[in-house]
């Protein structure tokens, strides 16, 4: 969507990075020197509170940018969950392209735009009353914003977490998280 001079230009900038599954990219409370862009796998955004405890708060999936440009430290980890294919540009010529290039910076508050109304498609995931409800709008979400394999008029999701991770993603039990998926199963929503 950007000229073909304002993409060469971020391009000289870009890393290709591999990133191995359950390798961190970035820890909560330290300012990343990097933007990320994801192009292949998925990442965690997890939340670990005083305690330890630990709460994926989010997925980032292939065209998501990660890092916060002309703000602080990050607020949560961000950790590979799958192998991860990522593009890295570095914090401040990044921050400098968006600066000299009104249309760039444009597309990028459109990017964070995009992310707001996902949050607000998360608030109303987890406002489900039900776990049933709460896996059929994440496995929606998840068809939507992932890349997915089509086989005949169906599509083929890979859900990225352990069915522990999910559970608790979505507020509920490895027990009940089974059962929900049953229930899709038997009334033929998936396979």
């Amino acid at each position: 969507a950007l000229k073909p001079d304002v993409t060469a230009e971020l391009l000289s900038q870009a890393t290709l990075r591999d990133v191995s599954a359950g390798e961190t990219i970035v820890e909560r409370g330290v300012r990343s020197g990097d933007i990320g862009y994801v192009l292949d796998g998925t990442l965690a955004m997890i939340q670990v509170f005083e305690d330890g405890k630990q709460h994926i708060v989010g997925l980032l999936v292939p065209t998501d940018i990660f890092g916060r440009v002309f703000d602080g430290p990050s607020n949560y980890r961000i950790e590979a969950l799958t192998k991860v294919r990522l593009l890295t540009f570095q914090r401040e010529p990044f921050e400098q392209v968006l600066r000299a290039h009104p249309e760039a910076e444009r597309l990028f508050l459109v990017h964070l735009l995009d992310e707001i109304d996902a949050a607000r498609e998360w608030l109303l995931l987890i406002s489900g009353r039900k776990a049933l409800n709460r896996l059929a709008s994440f496995l929606a979400i998840l068809a939507r914003r992932s890349k997915y394999k089509q086989t005949g008029s169906l599509p083929v999701v890979h859900v990225p977490l352990a069915r522990k991770d999910l559970a608790q993603y979505l507020g509920s039990r490895p027990e009940t998280l089974s059962r929900a998926f049953h229930e899709l199963e038997n009334k033929g929503i998936l396979r």
